[in-house]
């Protein structure tokens, strides 16, 4: 029980009567000579008592409550068996105490409510079993024809349908159940990467600091894998500490090691979760999440805090001098630099921010280092994007609102010399010359890919979001370790190897990713293709079928109807008016520069690490989108469609296309994404093969300078 509870407690002590206490546990007063006031002066004074350690105090309160015959029981639960009475029957579930629903035909719906987010699904014949990640409880659905998850309906059919095939695991595009794990051995790297991911959905700390956790919690966990195995090295260590190793435990105490080892990470990086956090250890894994004296405990607490320790103090110094070149998104003055847009209905005042721009500056987990311990990002840079000025008129001067370009160097434009200095107004014969044509290339192929959506890219732009509310790029290719540990069954041993290199590769990727958008500071598509039409560089004349306008036209998407949501699909718009299809309610692109694609980087890095580690290439996973379940059309799409990968590299290029097809980055942005993230993958895995085996060196840790210095 965590002292934040019992503290709590000293200050109502009605608490331990709540249901919705820590553990859903009720205090039982045995003696009635003993009153709660009682309860809260004795721990009260505890508290008070400065000369023992929390730990100590807590263990004196319990034995107190022991020696005055009271205990704490779990309340009884009426289990509830409901059964549907008429074909259209609508049951919805708002509390796990219902565990048994029955449709009495087969066409009843069961809408999931908000208790149900954070579960699993599994199917059972014709029974439906929701396992909440937390408890461990479980619900069973049984002949129900559809299943409400997130407001989206899913044909329960449909769902037996892709998991026919060999017990195939089926993520869900809602964050509600990512993946289906088939399997009453969960191993505790996919338990704390369940968890985990639910935190980050639900706190939001964006992309790079999600890659960041996810690369720490699987590191405390394999860390304290190998503080037991005879062969692993851990790859964090403390040189002034115990770094307590425990070679003949048995392989329940090794797990319960790696469980507080997740624990105690977890907590520290989410404390006001702390309460569900000790639900899990209590009541899912029957572990007591304030053991500090088992060797267990004391393992899995000191991996956790040699990783805590390390990364937080490093963070917390990390600091870059960043400031846009183009600060204002209404007078942009590098039309290829990236420009933060105005947030909310796109008027101001209020602009984006560079999210993070000091992460590249994080120690990498395998990526190459120079000789002065810096990531040696020469090593594997990609090359830079498509400038807009040609070769040799880079320092040229484009002004947007005047139309016109004050040349750096002397140019022959349509059989006419201007020298350096002459100030010429932008035309079409300039590309070439000196515009770089395919510049304008890559926005036109943009603006193709717009006009042309079909209902599969749509859907795939869809799945693969992983916007606001999710656990982030790095958390859906997490998801995916996840499904090959449960469609090989893996155990925990091999799950700690596994993990320990997704997390990593999540970090290096997105270490190497803002490498490359900071560097190249690169613009966003949507800039792009509306100032290349102000500037009469691409589109034809016409009239804008939605606004009436005048100016230069192109065939593209039309954005979405104001009073219906539904898609106006492809319609003749100004240049300027561009929209992308990933901008349903007038949003903005991510809060960093386009070049490379982080979506491409991580689903690069993830393909490379389960290849190499799964020994083929074979993935098997699918996903549903229920009809109507578009979170940008309310119509689409009109029938249940389903997404399938057979092979790793063929999800991670759906990804990177994903950005594509949403209008978030241009194809270079995406297929240099893919390569670079190929690297660090490969790399990751690599290493992460090394430690598990014995075969790395201490110079391979991550913080070798810090351990050494």
């Amino acid at each position: 029980m965590s002292f934040q509870f019992w503290s709590s407690l000293a200050a109502d002590p009605n608490l331990a009567a709540d249901p919705k206490s820590p553990f859903w546990d009720r205090m039982i007063l045995d003696d009635a000579r003993v009153t709660l006031q009682d309860i809260q002066d004795q721990l009260a004074s505890l508290l008070d008592d400065r000369d023992e350690s929390r730990e100590d105090r807590v263990d004196d309160f319990l034995d107190w409550l022991d020696d005055n015959d009271i205990h704490f029981a779990r309340p009884q639960e009426t289990s509830e068996k409901i059964k549907g009475t008429k074909d259209d029957d609508v049951i919805t579930l708002t509390s796990w105490k219902t565990e048994k629903i029955d449709g009495k035909k087969g066409d009843d719906l069961v809408q999931l409510g908000d208790e149900f987010w954070d579960s699993d699904l599994t199917i059972d014949g014709s029974k439906i079993i929701l396992t909440d990640r937390w408890t461990g409880r479980e619900t069973v659905l049984k002949s129900v024809e559809q299943i409400e998850i997130g407001g989206h309906v899913y044909e329960v059919d449909a769902l037996k349908d892709a998991l026919s095939d060999g017990d195939v695991p089926v993520m869900f595009s809602d964050g509600l159940a990512r993946v289906k794990v088939n399997t009453t051995d969960t191993t505790p790297s996919v338990i704390w990467d369940q968890v985990v991911q639910s935190l980050v959905a639900e706190t939001q700390p964006g992309p790079t600091n999600a890659a960041c956790i996810y690369s720490m919690l699987h590191t405390a966990i394999y860390d304290a894998f190998a503080a037991h195995d005879a062969q692993a090295m851990r790859v964090s260590i403390d040189p002034d500490g115990d770094n307590i190793e425990f070679r003949d435990a048995a392989p329940k105490s090794i797990e319960a090691a790696m469980h507080h080892a997740g624990y105690t990470l977890l907590s520290q990086l989410f404390p006001n979760h702390q309460a569900q956090l000790d639900t899990l250890m209590w009541t899912r894994l029957d572990l007591r999440p304030n053991e500090i004296d088992t060797p267990e405990a004391i393992i899995g607490r000191d991996a956790a805090q040699d990783v805590l320790r390390l990364r937080l103090e490093e963070r917390a110094g990390l600091k870059v001098d960043y400031s846009p070149a183009n600060p204002n998104p209404d007078s942009v003055s590098v039309i290829d630099a990236w420009t933060p847009e105005y947030l909310g209905n796109h008027t101001g005042p209020e602009v984006q921010t560079f999210l993070t721009p000091e992460f590249s500056l994080l120690k990498p987990f395998s990526l190459p280092v120079n000789d002065a311990g810096s990531t040696d990002f020469e090593a594997f840079r990609p090359p830079a994007p498509e400038p807009f000025f040609q070769e040799g008129f880079a320092d040229a001067q484009l002004d947007i609102a005047a139309r016109t370009i004050t040349l750096s160097s002397p140019a022959v434009v349509g059989g006419i010399s201007y020298g350096a200095g002459d100030t010429i107004p932008v035309t079409r014969d300039l590309v070439g010359d000196v515009i770089n044509p395919e510049f304008i290339a890559q926005a036109q192929h943009l603006i193709d890919v717009s006009a042309n959506l079909s209902p599969q890219d749509r859907a795939v732009a869809e799945f693969w979001e992983d916007g606001p509310g999710t656990s982030y790029p790095p958390g859906t290719m997490m998801t995916l370790a996840q499904f090959v540990s449960a469609r090989d069954g893996h155990d925990y041993a091999t799950d700690a190897q596994l993990f320990l290199a997704m997390g990593n590769a999540m970090l290096d990727a997105a270490i190497a990713a803002w490498d490359a958008k900071v560097v190249f500071e690169y613009a966003r598509p949507v800039q792009v293709i509306r100032d290349l039409g102000e500037l009469g560089l691409i589109g034809e004349p016409g009239v804008d079928e939605l606004t009436g306008e005048e100016g230069f036209v192109i065939a593209a998407f039309g954005g979405y109807d104001p009073d219906t949501g539904e898609s106006l699909g492809t319609r003749t718009i100004l240049v300027e008016n561009f929209v992308t299809y990933q901008d349903p309610k007038g949003g903005y692109s991510p809060p960093f520069a386009e070049y490379v694609s982080g979506h491409s980087t991580f689903s690069g890095a993830a393909a490379a690490v389960l290849t190499t580690f799964s020994g083929d290439t074979t993935l098997g996973a699918s996903t549903i989108l229920p009809a109507s379940g578009s979170s940008f059309d309310p119509t689409f799409p009109t029938t249940s469609m389903t997404l399938s990968w057979a092979d790793f590299e063929t999800a991670a290029q759906e990804a990177g296309m994903s950005r594509i097809y949403g209008g978030i980055h241009f194809q270079d942005g995406n297929s240099a994404g893919l390569d670079l993230g190929e690297t660090a993958g490969s790399l990751a895995v690599d290493l992460a093969e090394q430690f598990a085996t014995g075969t790395a060196s201490d110079l391979d840790r991550p913080y070798v300078d810090w351990m050494i210095g």
